[in-house]
């Protein structure tokens, strides 16, 4: 249905006919319905409007502008339509204008919603979200009734007329408003409501606020000094109760005059002083887990960035026999290695208990594995961990890690590792039979069965078996995340690779003998559990160094290379086992003639680098003894000391006549033995 043009006399404009809340109010004192809510709600036809409109049988009392309706005298509509008129309203027109009259004069209040929502109570609170509804809803209310009030009284004045107010119309007008809309708690007595306007009027919105905020919340703890003592008796560390609390308060208030408090008072004040009190009834760490503030970190970005590690006691129970009895409670620790990328498990260890040793053996894992994930063996940038043996394990961290950073002294939310477990207690350990449940806070009803555990116990696993259990749960962990892990580290910088050599491995995690060895011809011989293995290395230095005693540090999982390290620490030799090579040359097998060209290709540069440092050394001696006239004083001949060619003769004639003995070439014979040294060839 469309709408009159804006020249049609006593109408709105199409904007102001979507405004259907109002439809009837008093204007100057006369009961009138909105011209557009007739046409819109069907009572009559804009044809019909126009008509009676034109033809002046319908009394237009206020014309239409911009965002005001135009309003009809509702005596004046025909008697035809009066029916659907309060058909439409649900009531009377009469009592429809009451609402009507008030709700068009309420409006919406910025400044008014600031003080509720800015108003603060005197234990540093604000107002609760309803009752700030509640106190808005109310002051808009009446502000829209001192509106009505003065609209009213201005008509009245201008007409010389005596200035009234119907209250209870007012008060009819406030309770019919939608609550929905305008969720007041104003009072339905007439002379309630008309009180609380003056004071209203008087005091402003401040003095809708109940009372009860206005004061503290207990009149009977009203000073700092009975409030410290409500403190000190809430944060005692025995956790006292509201009722004990009010008691032993009670015995001072008794002596002192002050007045008793109930158990329900002290609870108001635990509430309220629960910062203050709570590391006292729980503890430092407790505080600093629940109360301080915490970080919020994001996952690395890559792998190899950053690792953290900590001991589990895993919720898988195993039996152990001693003396003849067995028990079935045991636990193992396992001792992981986390790249936070993905929560990778990329080491790991498993023991009856968590140790240092356990913890190295974790290290040492992660390191392995990591040559197994890239190749080559990778330091991580960042490793954290707990305190535990923080000063013995220091060494180790700072290996394996360019930066290591402790966790805070009694901090677990810092470490992801500890959730990480939960984790994997619930996806993996839950469905084991041997499963131990939960935390012992934990709901009940979530705990396994013990009849089950109890009937079931003798087929628990035992320390070896769980081990098992254990290098399971990690191997799926890790095949489940490897794909991505490993197309991360591709995509990742090489710039921020860093590789970890065998030599700083085997330093720091690298187990010994507990001897020392020296050089033989043969090799370095230690022994190493309760077997005699022989060593060698191949480069020429460290055979310069045939006095000295090495202690040989080896990983147990892999032997074919060790470390051989002296007693200070600043000779260090990578050496690999020796192989086996065949007496017979019909045992020989393929690499073995690989592995003999080795050794010949070491000794021809081993005697390379003799004969070097011997001409170098017997030329220093000759010329020394040139410039000093040594050889006049037949130094050279009592010596006889051969030049670089072998040749004594000729720096005796060079001596004494200033000339060389013609140079004779001989011609050289092959050496058919390859095992001729050097010093059988001189």
């Amino acid at each position: 249905m469309g709408f009159p043009d804006r020249q049609t006399p006593g109408f709105k404009s199409p904007a102001g006919a979507k405004k259907q809340a109002l439809k009837m109010e008093y204007y100057n004192n006369i009961l009138c319905v909105e011209a557009g809510w007739l046409v819109d709600n069907g009572i009559m036809a804009i044809h019909q409007y126009k008509y009676l409109s034109k033809s002046k049988q319908i009394n237009i009392v206020r014309r239409a502008c911009k965002n005001t309706p135009a309003l009809v005298a509702y005596d004046s509509i025909p008697r035809r339509f009066k029916p659907a008129i309060k058909e439409a309203l649900g009531c009377d027109p009469a009592e429809a204008a009451k609402v009507s009259q008030l709700e068009t004069r309420i409006e919406h209040d910025a400044e008014i919603s600031k003080i509720y929502e800015e108003f603060t109570l005197p234990d540093g609170r604000r107002l609760p979200e309803k009752t700030r509804l509640e106190y808005y809803s109310n002051a808009i209310v009446l502000n829209g009734i001192e509106k009505l009030l003065s609209d009213k009284a201005s008509y009245r004045k201008a007409r010389s007329g005596r200035v009234s107010h119907n209250w209870d119309d007012i008060s009819d007008g406030v309770q019919e408003l939608d609550r929905t809309k305008y969720p007041h708690t104003l009072p339905a007595n007439t002379r309630r409501l008309r009180d609380r306007f003056n004071r209203y009027i008087k005091e402003g919105p401040e003095s809708l606020i109940h009372k009860n905020y206005m004061n503290k919340n207990s009149a009977k703890v009203d000073d700092e000094i009975k409030e410290s003592y409500i403190t000190e008796l809430i944060a005692a560390p025995n956790n006292l109760d509201n009722e004990q609390i009010a008691r032993l308060y009670n015995t001072i208030a008794g002596q002192l005059g002050w007045k008793m408090i109930t158990g329900s008072a002290v609870a108001v004040w635990r509430d309220k002083l629960d910062l203050t009190t709570y590391a006292g009834r729980r503890g430092a760490s407790a505080f600093s887990n629940k109360k301080a503030m915490q970080a919020k970190r994001k996952a690395p970005s890559a792998p190899m960035l950053y690792w953290t590690l900590d001991g589990w006691d895993a919720e898988l129970l195993y039996q152990k026999s001693d003396n003849g009895t067995t028990t079935y409670h045991h636990r193992p620790t396992v001792v992981i290695v986390l790249d936070a990328c993905l929560k990778y498990p990329i080491g790991f260890a498993v023991g009856t208990h968590e140790t240092p040793e356990l913890i190295q053996e974790a290290l040492r894992n992660a390191a392995k594995h990591t040559v197994k994930l890239f190749g080559s063996m990778q330091r991580v940038h960042q490793l954290q961990s707990d305190r535990y043996a923080v000063k013995k394990m220091t060494p180790y961290y700072e290996a394996l890690a360019d930066k290591f950073t402790p966790a805070k002294a009694r901090n677990a939310k810092s470490k992801i590792i500890e959730p990480y477990f939960g984790e994997i207690n619930k996806k993996y350990c839950q469905v084991q039979a041997n499963w131990s449940g939960f935390g012992i806070t934990s709901n009940p009803e979530k705990q396994p069965n013990n009849e089950y555990l109890n009937k079931y116990k003798q087929f628990f696993p035992d320390f070896e078996g769980v081990c098992k259990q254990i290098e399971m749960i990690i191997e799926r962990e890790r095949a489940a995340k490897i794909e991505r892990y490993m197309e991360l580290w591709d995509n990742m910088d090489n710039k921020k690779k860093i590789s970890m050599s065998l030599e700083s491995y085997l330093l720091q995690f690298g187990e010994t003998t507990g001897f020392k060895n020296l050089l033989q011809g043969s090799g370095l011989h230690p022994t190493i559990k309760g077997q005699k293995r022989t060593y060698d290395c191949f480069d020429i230095s460290f055979r310069d160094h045939s006095a000295t005693k090495w202690k040989v540090m080896y990983d147990p999982e892999d032997l074919t290379h060790v470390l051989a390290v002296n007693d200070d620490g600043s000779l260090q030799y990578i050496l690999e086992e020796k192989y086996i090579q065949p007496m017979a040359l019909a045992d020989r097998k393929e690499g073995d003639s690989d592995q003999l060209q080795r050794i010949r290709e070491y000794n021809r540069e081993l005697e390379s680098e003799v004969i070097e440092r011997r001409t170098i050394s017997g030329n220093t001696v000759r010329d020394h003894m040139h410039e000093t006239g040594l050889i006049e004083n037949e130094t050279l001949k009592r010596l006889l000391l051969t030049d670089s060619h072998g040749q004594h003769k000729n720096q005796k004639s060079i001596a004494r006549t200033g000339k060389m003995l013609p140079v004779v070439e001989i011609e050289a014979t092959e050496i058919e033995d390859e095992e001729q040294s050097y010093f059988d060839r001189y």
